[in-house]
Protein backbone atom coordinates (compact mmCIF):
# COMPACT_ATOMS: atom_id res chain seq x y z
CA UNK A 1 0.00 0.00 0.00
CA UNK A 2 1.18 3.53 -0.19
CA UNK A 3 1.30 3.84 3.17
CA UNK A 4 3.98 1.16 3.81
CA UNK A 5 5.82 2.06 0.66
CA UNK A 6 5.76 5.74 2.40
CA UNK A 7 6.93 4.47 5.00
CA UNK A 8 9.63 2.11 4.02
CA UNK A 9 10.79 4.88 1.64
CA UNK A 10 11.87 6.44 4.96
CA UNK A 11 12.97 3.74 7.15
CA UNK A 12 15.49 1.90 4.85
CA UNK A 13 16.75 5.26 3.12
CA UNK A 14 20.27 4.49 2.60
CA UNK A 15 23.12 6.99 3.65
CA UNK A 16 24.41 9.73 1.48
CA UNK A 17 26.07 12.93 1.79
CA UNK A 18 24.32 15.67 3.37
CA UNK A 19 21.45 17.11 0.75
CA UNK A 20 21.32 20.70 -0.39
CA UNK A 21 18.87 23.19 0.45
CA UNK A 22 16.89 22.30 -2.84
CA UNK A 23 16.64 18.32 -1.96
CA UNK A 24 16.22 19.10 1.30
CA UNK A 25 12.73 21.06 0.63
CA UNK A 26 12.36 18.28 -2.33
CA UNK A 27 12.34 15.58 0.90
CA UNK A 28 10.05 17.65 2.90
CA UNK A 29 7.30 17.62 -0.15
CA UNK A 30 7.54 13.57 -0.32
CA UNK A 31 3.94 12.12 1.33
CA UNK A 32 4.89 11.41 4.83
CA UNK A 33 5.79 8.06 6.15
CA UNK A 34 2.23 6.54 7.84
CA UNK A 35 0.98 2.75 8.16
CA UNK A 36 -2.09 2.30 6.72
CA UNK A 37 -2.50 -1.58 7.79
CA UNK A 38 -1.41 -0.41 11.58
CA UNK A 39 -3.62 1.99 11.74
CA UNK A 40 -6.28 -0.13 10.24
CA UNK A 41 -5.75 -3.09 13.00
CA UNK A 42 -5.97 -0.56 15.68
CA UNK A 43 -9.70 0.45 14.71
CA UNK A 44 -10.15 -3.38 13.92
CA UNK A 45 -8.85 -4.86 17.08
CA UNK A 46 -11.04 -1.84 18.95
CA UNK A 47 -14.02 -3.27 17.41
CA UNK A 48 -13.38 -6.78 17.85
CA UNK A 49 -12.61 -6.55 21.71
CA UNK A 50 -13.16 -3.18 24.53
CA UNK A 51 -10.13 -4.12 26.09
CA UNK A 52 -8.35 -3.56 22.76
CA UNK A 53 -10.19 -0.35 22.82
CA UNK A 54 -9.09 1.08 26.37
CA UNK A 55 -5.50 0.22 25.30
CA UNK A 56 -5.35 1.90 21.68
CA UNK A 57 -7.01 5.04 23.72
CA UNK A 58 -4.57 5.51 26.14
CA UNK A 59 -1.67 4.42 23.71
CA UNK A 60 -3.29 7.08 20.79
CA UNK A 61 -4.66 10.06 20.31
CA UNK A 62 -6.54 11.31 17.21
CA UNK A 63 -4.18 13.24 15.45
CA UNK A 64 -1.35 9.86 15.75
CA UNK A 65 -3.71 8.59 12.53
CA UNK A 66 -2.62 9.87 9.16
CA UNK A 67 -5.71 9.18 6.60
CA UNK A 68 -8.61 11.15 7.40
CA UNK A 69 -11.16 8.21 7.19
CA UNK A 70 -9.10 6.80 10.07
CA UNK A 71 -9.09 10.15 12.42
CA UNK A 72 -13.13 10.56 11.98
CA UNK A 73 -13.63 6.39 13.18
CA UNK A 74 -11.42 6.84 16.05
CA UNK A 75 -12.62 10.01 17.11
CA UNK A 76 -16.38 8.75 16.72
CA UNK A 77 -15.53 5.69 18.26
CA UNK A 78 -14.05 7.25 21.43
CA UNK A 79 -16.78 9.38 21.89
CA UNK A 80 -19.55 6.09 21.83
CA UNK A 81 -17.00 4.10 24.43
CA UNK A 82 -17.34 7.07 26.44
CA UNK A 83 -20.98 6.79 26.58
CA UNK A 84 -22.01 3.57 26.36
CA UNK A 85 -18.93 2.24 28.19
CA UNK A 86 -19.56 -0.89 26.89
CA UNK A 87 -18.45 -2.78 23.67
CA UNK A 88 -18.90 -1.20 20.26
CA UNK A 89 -19.52 -3.08 17.48
CA UNK A 90 -20.08 -2.49 13.92
CA UNK A 91 -23.75 -1.92 13.74
CA UNK A 92 -23.39 0.80 16.86
CA UNK A 93 -20.67 2.06 14.70
CA UNK A 94 -21.88 2.65 11.31
CA UNK A 95 -25.29 3.81 13.07
CA UNK A 96 -23.75 6.96 14.66
CA UNK A 97 -21.69 7.47 11.29
CA UNK A 98 -24.58 7.61 9.32
CA UNK A 99 -26.16 9.79 11.87
CA UNK A 100 -23.24 12.65 11.85
CA UNK A 101 -23.39 12.20 7.88
CA UNK A 102 -19.80 11.03 7.96
CA UNK A 103 -20.04 7.56 6.20
CA UNK A 104 -19.49 8.55 2.88
CA UNK A 105 -16.42 10.22 4.01
CA UNK A 106 -15.01 7.07 5.82
CA UNK A 107 -15.76 5.19 2.46
CA UNK A 108 -19.07 3.43 3.15
CA UNK A 109 -20.05 0.60 5.34
CA UNK A 110 -17.70 -1.77 3.60
CA UNK A 111 -14.37 0.04 4.82
CA UNK A 112 -15.83 -0.35 8.43
CA UNK A 113 -16.73 -4.41 7.48
CA UNK A 114 -13.12 -4.45 6.47
CA UNK A 115 -11.85 -3.34 9.34
CA UNK A 116 -12.76 -6.19 11.37
CA UNK A 117 -12.22 -8.62 8.51
CA UNK A 118 -8.25 -7.95 8.12
CA UNK A 119 -7.29 -7.67 11.60
CA UNK A 120 -5.42 -10.90 12.26
CA UNK A 121 -5.90 -10.27 16.48
CA UNK A 122 -7.02 -7.91 18.30
CA UNK A 123 -4.10 -9.55 21.17
CA UNK A 124 -1.52 -7.73 18.99
CA UNK A 125 -3.06 -4.26 19.45
CA UNK A 126 -0.22 -2.34 21.50
CA UNK A 127 2.19 -3.64 18.71
CA UNK A 128 -0.46 -1.71 15.85
CA UNK A 129 -0.12 1.49 18.47
CA UNK A 130 3.37 1.28 18.89
CA UNK A 131 4.14 1.17 14.68
CA UNK A 132 0.62 4.14 14.49
CA UNK A 133 2.73 5.92 17.34
CA UNK A 134 6.20 5.59 15.67
CA UNK A 135 5.10 6.75 11.86
CA UNK A 136 2.86 9.80 13.31
CA UNK A 137 6.33 10.71 15.57
CA UNK A 138 8.12 10.55 12.28
CA UNK A 139 5.91 13.24 10.72
CA UNK A 140 6.55 15.13 13.34
CA UNK A 141 9.93 15.15 13.38
CA UNK A 142 9.61 15.79 9.33
CA UNK A 143 7.41 18.82 10.41
CA UNK A 144 9.96 20.46 12.69
CA UNK A 145 12.69 20.19 10.21
CA UNK A 146 10.46 21.94 7.98
CA UNK A 147 9.92 24.31 10.52
CA UNK A 148 13.48 24.81 11.57
CA UNK A 149 14.44 25.43 7.68
CA UNK A 150 11.57 28.09 8.03
CA UNK A 151 13.30 29.83 10.67
CA UNK A 152 16.77 29.87 9.11
CA UNK A 153 15.73 30.89 5.39
CA UNK A 154 13.13 33.55 6.30
CA UNK A 155 15.32 36.19 8.49
CA UNK A 156 12.89 37.19 11.31
CA UNK A 157 15.58 39.37 13.57
CA UNK A 158 16.17 36.11 15.79
CA UNK A 159 19.46 35.51 17.32
CA UNK A 160 21.50 32.81 16.54
CA UNK A 161 21.29 31.54 20.30
CA UNK A 162 17.55 32.29 19.88
CA UNK A 163 17.03 29.91 16.94
CA UNK A 164 19.14 27.27 17.65
CA UNK A 165 16.87 27.04 21.27
CA UNK A 166 13.69 27.12 19.75
CA UNK A 167 15.30 24.17 16.95
CA UNK A 168 16.37 22.08 20.21
CA UNK A 169 12.99 22.83 21.78
CA UNK A 170 10.84 21.25 19.00
CA UNK A 171 13.03 18.24 19.11
CA UNK A 172 12.90 17.65 22.59
CA UNK A 173 9.48 17.82 23.15
CA UNK A 174 9.11 15.25 20.54
CA UNK A 175 11.46 13.29 22.00
CA UNK A 176 9.47 13.48 25.46
CA UNK A 177 6.87 11.41 23.96
CA UNK A 178 9.39 8.71 22.81
CA UNK A 179 10.65 8.26 26.69
CA UNK A 180 6.97 7.02 27.71
CA UNK A 181 7.14 4.22 30.81
CA UNK A 182 5.62 0.81 30.80
CA UNK A 183 3.76 -0.27 33.79
CA UNK A 184 6.18 -2.42 36.32
CA UNK A 185 4.96 -5.14 38.19
CA UNK A 186 5.79 -4.89 42.34
CA UNK A 187 7.32 -8.23 41.41
CA UNK A 188 9.75 -7.05 38.96
CA UNK A 189 10.17 -3.89 41.57
CA UNK A 190 11.00 -6.09 45.02
CA UNK A 191 13.60 -7.60 43.00
CA UNK A 192 15.46 -4.53 41.70
CA UNK A 193 15.03 -3.48 45.62
CA UNK A 194 16.40 -6.89 46.57
CA UNK A 195 19.16 -6.62 43.85
CA UNK A 196 20.41 -3.55 45.19
CA UNK A 197 19.90 -5.02 48.88
CA UNK A 198 22.67 -7.52 48.27
CA UNK A 199 25.11 -5.48 46.60
CA UNK A 200 25.42 -3.24 49.88
CA UNK A 201 25.53 -6.40 51.89
CA UNK A 202 28.27 -7.78 49.76
CA UNK A 203 29.76 -4.60 50.48
CA UNK A 204 29.54 -4.68 53.72
CA UNK A 205 31.07 -8.42 54.14
CA UNK A 206 33.86 -7.50 52.36
CA UNK A 207 34.66 -4.33 53.94
CA UNK A 208 34.49 -2.19 51.34
CA UNK A 209 32.98 1.20 51.02
CA UNK A 210 29.31 1.09 50.45
CA UNK A 211 27.74 2.13 46.97
CA UNK A 212 25.57 5.30 47.55
CA UNK A 213 23.61 6.93 44.65
CA UNK A 214 23.69 10.32 46.47
CA UNK A 215 25.86 12.68 45.88
CA UNK A 216 27.25 14.08 49.13
CA UNK A 217 27.26 18.11 49.44
CA UNK A 218 30.54 18.05 52.06
CA UNK A 219 28.11 19.34 54.52
CA UNK A 220 28.08 15.59 56.56
CA UNK A 221 25.32 16.49 59.09
CA UNK A 222 23.08 18.21 56.28
CA UNK A 223 24.46 14.75 54.05
CA UNK A 224 23.29 12.46 57.23
CA UNK A 225 20.47 14.12 57.09
CA UNK A 226 19.64 13.35 53.71
CA UNK A 227 20.73 10.45 53.71
CA UNK A 228 23.56 10.49 52.32
CA UNK A 229 23.17 13.46 50.42
CA UNK A 230 21.37 15.09 46.62
CA UNK A 231 19.78 12.22 45.46
CA UNK A 232 19.50 11.57 41.70
CA UNK A 233 15.99 13.12 39.82
CA UNK A 234 14.99 15.57 43.18
CA UNK A 235 14.34 18.73 42.89
CA UNK A 236 16.23 20.73 45.72
CA UNK A 237 15.00 24.26 46.61
CA UNK A 238 17.64 26.44 48.87
CA UNK A 239 15.52 29.37 50.18
CA UNK A 240 16.38 32.61 51.98
CA UNK A 241 16.25 36.18 52.76
CA UNK A 242 18.46 38.35 50.95
CA UNK A 243 22.06 38.29 52.78
CA UNK A 244 21.72 34.59 53.54
CA UNK A 245 24.41 33.26 51.57
CA UNK A 246 22.18 31.42 49.24
CA UNK A 247 24.84 31.87 46.41
CA UNK A 248 27.44 30.95 48.73
CA UNK A 249 26.16 27.86 50.18
CA UNK A 250 25.27 26.62 46.60
CA UNK A 251 28.54 27.41 45.37
CA UNK A 252 30.20 25.67 48.29
CA UNK A 253 28.15 22.95 47.22
CA UNK A 254 29.74 23.14 43.70
CA UNK A 255 32.97 23.39 44.73
CA UNK A 256 32.98 20.72 46.88
CA UNK A 257 31.06 18.06 44.51
CA UNK A 258 33.67 19.13 42.02
CA UNK A 259 36.86 18.71 44.09
CA UNK A 260 38.84 16.67 46.24
CA UNK A 261 39.74 12.79 45.90
CA UNK A 262 39.37 12.00 41.54
CA UNK A 263 37.14 8.89 42.46
CA UNK A 264 34.44 11.07 44.04
CA UNK A 265 34.93 14.11 41.53
CA UNK A 266 31.61 14.64 39.44
CA UNK A 267 31.05 17.46 37.09
CA UNK A 268 28.59 20.07 37.91
CA UNK A 269 26.63 22.80 36.16
CA UNK A 270 26.13 26.75 37.42
CA UNK A 271 23.12 28.76 35.94
CA UNK A 272 23.88 32.14 37.22
CA UNK A 273 21.35 34.80 36.32
CA UNK A 274 22.57 37.53 39.03
CA UNK A 275 25.96 37.62 38.95
CA UNK A 276 28.73 37.61 36.17
CA UNK A 277 30.56 34.23 35.55
CA UNK A 278 33.76 35.80 36.21
CA UNK A 279 32.55 36.79 39.84
CA UNK A 280 31.29 33.29 40.08
CA UNK A 281 34.68 31.74 39.83
CA UNK A 282 36.06 34.44 42.01
CA UNK A 283 33.48 33.54 44.66
CA UNK A 284 34.74 29.83 44.09
CA UNK A 285 38.34 30.61 44.20
CA UNK A 286 37.89 32.85 47.93
CA UNK A 287 36.44 29.63 49.52
CA UNK A 288 39.43 27.27 47.87
CA UNK A 289 42.23 29.62 49.07
CA UNK A 290 40.40 31.21 51.61
CA UNK A 291 41.47 34.54 50.85
CA UNK A 292 38.99 37.30 51.44
CA UNK A 293 36.48 38.09 48.91
CA UNK A 294 37.10 41.55 48.34
CA UNK A 295 40.55 41.13 47.38
CA UNK A 296 39.34 38.59 45.36
CA UNK A 297 37.17 40.76 43.46
CA UNK A 298 39.81 43.29 42.88
CA UNK A 299 42.56 40.52 42.62
CA UNK A 300 44.65 42.72 44.95
CA UNK A 301 46.65 40.59 46.98
CA UNK A 302 50.06 40.62 48.81
CA UNK A 303 52.90 38.07 47.76
CA UNK A 304 52.00 35.66 50.41
CA UNK A 305 48.77 35.68 49.30
CA UNK A 306 49.57 35.85 45.69
CA UNK A 307 51.43 32.55 46.17
CA UNK A 308 48.08 31.24 47.90
CA UNK A 309 46.06 32.33 45.22
CA UNK A 310 47.93 30.12 42.70
CA UNK A 311 47.47 27.11 45.33
CA UNK A 312 43.99 27.78 44.80
CA UNK A 313 43.85 28.20 40.95
CA UNK A 314 46.16 24.35 41.02
CA UNK A 315 43.55 23.03 43.18
CA UNK A 316 40.68 24.40 41.20
CA UNK A 317 41.77 24.04 37.43
CA UNK A 318 40.36 20.39 37.00
CA UNK A 319 37.30 20.85 38.75
CA UNK A 320 34.65 20.03 36.25
CA UNK A 321 32.20 23.26 36.90
CA UNK A 322 30.54 24.86 34.03
CA UNK A 323 29.25 28.53 34.21
CA UNK A 324 26.46 29.84 32.34
CA UNK A 325 25.73 33.56 32.88
CA UNK A 326 22.48 34.32 30.34
CA UNK A 327 20.09 36.27 32.27
CA UNK A 328 16.50 36.33 31.91
CA UNK A 329 17.33 32.31 31.02
CA UNK A 330 13.89 30.82 29.79
CA UNK A 331 12.95 27.10 30.71
CA UNK A 332 13.20 26.03 27.18
CA UNK A 333 17.13 27.37 27.05
CA UNK A 334 18.12 25.50 30.38
CA UNK A 335 16.51 22.09 29.68
CA UNK A 336 18.38 22.11 26.13
CA UNK A 337 21.80 23.38 27.73
CA UNK A 338 21.52 20.80 30.60
CA UNK A 339 20.55 18.04 28.00
CA UNK A 340 23.89 18.66 26.18
CA UNK A 341 26.05 18.99 29.26
CA UNK A 342 24.61 16.06 30.48
CA UNK A 343 25.46 14.36 26.96
CA UNK A 344 29.06 15.96 26.66
CA UNK A 345 30.53 16.60 29.97
CA UNK A 346 28.27 13.97 32.32
CA UNK A 347 27.14 16.59 34.88
CA UNK A 348 26.10 15.13 38.04
CA UNK A 349 24.47 18.25 39.32
CA UNK A 350 22.87 21.46 38.11
CA UNK A 351 22.09 24.80 40.30
CA UNK A 352 20.17 27.53 39.10
CA UNK A 353 20.95 31.16 41.07
CA UNK A 354 18.01 32.03 41.18
CA UNK A 355 14.19 30.77 40.47
CA UNK A 356 12.63 34.51 40.18
CA UNK A 357 15.04 35.24 37.72
CA UNK A 358 14.08 32.91 34.78
CA UNK A 359 11.78 34.16 32.09
CA UNK A 360 8.57 31.86 32.02
CA UNK A 361 6.75 31.15 28.68
CA UNK A 362 4.51 34.13 27.16
CA UNK A 363 1.00 34.40 27.33
CA UNK A 364 0.27 33.21 31.30
CA UNK A 365 -1.81 35.63 33.34
CA UNK A 366 0.44 36.14 36.35
CA UNK A 367 3.56 36.00 37.89
CA UNK A 368 2.49 32.81 39.90
CA UNK A 369 1.39 30.62 36.81
CA UNK A 370 5.15 31.52 35.51
CA UNK A 371 6.98 30.47 38.83
CA UNK A 372 4.90 27.36 38.90
CA UNK A 373 5.51 26.33 35.27
CA UNK A 374 8.88 27.13 36.17
CA UNK A 375 9.14 24.70 39.48
CA UNK A 376 7.64 21.97 37.42
CA UNK A 377 9.60 22.12 34.36
CA UNK A 378 12.94 22.05 36.46
CA UNK A 379 11.71 19.16 38.38
CA UNK A 380 11.20 17.44 35.34
CA UNK A 381 14.64 18.18 34.32
CA UNK A 382 16.17 16.32 37.16
CA UNK A 383 13.90 13.67 36.22
CA UNK A 384 14.51 13.36 32.88
CA UNK A 385 18.06 13.70 33.47
CA UNK A 386 18.21 11.83 36.55
CA UNK A 387 20.42 14.07 38.31
CA UNK A 388 19.66 16.48 41.64
CA UNK A 389 18.83 19.88 40.31
CA UNK A 390 19.41 22.55 43.52
CA UNK A 391 17.68 25.85 42.45
CA UNK A 392 17.79 28.75 44.66
CA UNK A 393 14.53 30.93 45.51
CA UNK A 394 13.66 34.12 47.22
CA UNK A 395 11.36 34.72 50.38
CA UNK A 396 9.10 37.10 51.52
CA UNK A 397 8.96 39.39 53.67
CA UNK A 398 6.86 37.46 56.69
CA UNK A 399 9.99 36.75 58.65
CA UNK A 400 10.70 40.59 59.49
CA UNK A 401 6.98 41.35 60.19
CA UNK A 402 6.78 38.52 62.63
CA UNK A 403 6.13 40.20 66.36
CA UNK A 404 7.96 37.17 68.22
CA UNK A 405 11.31 37.39 68.59
CA UNK A 406 12.24 33.91 65.96
CA UNK A 407 12.62 35.03 62.82
CA UNK A 408 13.32 31.47 61.39
CA UNK A 409 11.63 31.00 58.11
CA UNK A 410 8.96 28.96 57.17
CA UNK A 411 7.56 27.12 53.98
CA UNK A 412 4.94 29.78 53.18
CA UNK A 413 7.13 32.15 52.97
CA UNK A 414 8.40 30.98 49.73
CA UNK A 415 8.08 33.60 47.37
CA UNK A 416 5.09 33.89 44.40
CA UNK A 417 4.00 29.87 44.78
CA UNK A 418 2.81 27.31 46.34
CA UNK A 419 4.07 25.14 43.19
CA UNK A 420 7.58 25.82 44.74
CA UNK A 421 6.96 23.88 47.95
CA UNK A 422 4.86 21.42 46.13
CA UNK A 423 6.90 20.43 43.41
CA UNK A 424 10.78 20.58 45.53
CA UNK A 425 11.35 17.05 46.90
CA UNK A 426 14.09 19.26 49.48
CA UNK A 427 13.72 22.56 51.05
CA UNK A 428 16.47 23.87 52.49
CA UNK A 429 15.85 27.29 54.39
CA UNK A 430 19.43 29.42 54.95
CA UNK A 431 18.58 31.43 58.37
CA UNK A 432 21.63 33.41 60.16
CA UNK A 433 20.60 35.39 63.51
CA UNK A 434 23.43 37.69 64.04
CA UNK A 435 21.54 39.54 60.63
CA UNK A 436 18.75 40.44 62.53
CA UNK A 437 19.83 41.42 65.96
CA UNK A 438 23.88 41.95 65.56
CA UNK A 439 24.24 43.78 68.45
CA UNK A 440 22.23 41.17 70.64
CA UNK A 441 23.64 37.93 69.05
CA UNK A 442 27.81 37.74 69.98
CA UNK A 443 27.22 34.14 70.92
CA UNK A 444 25.45 33.24 67.06
CA UNK A 445 28.16 35.07 65.66
CA UNK A 446 29.42 33.93 62.14
CA UNK A 447 26.54 30.92 62.87
CA UNK A 448 24.16 29.88 60.23
CA UNK A 449 21.33 27.45 59.88
CA UNK A 450 20.68 25.03 56.97
CA UNK A 451 16.66 23.90 58.26
CA UNK A 452 15.63 21.01 55.87
CA UNK A 453 11.99 21.69 56.84
CA UNK A 454 10.62 19.59 53.78
CA UNK A 455 12.29 16.21 53.21
CA UNK A 456 9.53 13.70 50.75
CA UNK A 457 12.35 10.75 51.31
CA UNK A 458 13.74 11.57 55.26
CA UNK A 459 13.52 13.41 58.08
CA UNK A 460 13.73 17.16 58.49
CA UNK A 461 15.59 19.78 61.13
CA UNK A 462 18.38 21.79 61.43
CA UNK A 463 21.56 21.64 60.91
CA UNK A 464 24.26 24.06 61.98
CA UNK A 465 26.85 25.66 60.06
CA UNK A 466 29.67 28.16 60.66
CA UNK A 467 29.51 30.79 57.89
CA UNK A 468 32.62 32.80 57.34
CA UNK A 469 31.56 35.52 55.37
CA UNK A 470 35.02 36.95 54.78
CA UNK A 471 35.78 34.14 52.41
CA UNK A 472 32.29 33.57 51.01
CA UNK A 473 32.66 29.78 52.99
CA UNK A 474 30.05 27.73 54.76
CA UNK A 475 31.67 25.04 56.52
CA UNK A 476 30.47 22.10 59.32
CA UNK A 477 29.73 23.77 62.24
CA UNK A 478 32.45 22.93 65.16
CA UNK A 479 33.72 24.74 68.45
CA UNK A 480 36.62 24.88 66.44
CA UNK A 481 35.56 26.57 62.86
CA UNK A 482 33.30 28.69 65.10
CA UNK A 483 36.50 29.97 66.81
CA UNK A 484 38.72 30.23 63.87
CA UNK A 485 35.34 31.84 61.86
CA UNK A 486 35.01 34.70 64.67
CA UNK A 487 38.96 35.52 65.54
Amino acid sequence: MAGDRASRKVENAPSRPAATSGSTEKLLEQVPPYDERAEAAVLGSMLMDSRAANIAFEELSQKDFYLPRHRIIFDVFKELFETHKTDIDELLLTSELIRRGLLESVGGKEVIGRLIMDTPSAANVESYCYKVRDRAIERELIEAAGEILKLVRQPSGITMSALVDAAEKMVYDIAEKCSTRDVVSMTDLLAEVMLEAEIVQAAHREGREVPNPALPTGFVDLDRLLTGGLWPGELIVIAGRPSMGKTTFALNIARQVSTGNEKEVKPCAIFSLEMPREQVAKNILSAQSELPGQKMRRCDFNEKEFETLDWGIKGLKPAPIFVDDTSALTLGQLRGRCRRLRHQQGIALVIVDYLQLMQGSPGLKSREQEVSELSRGLKGVARDLKIPVIVLSQLNRAAERRENEDKRPQLADLRESGAIEQDADVVIMLYRPEYYTPEDNAKAQNRGEALVLKNRNGPVGKVDLTFRKDILRFESYSPETQSAAGS
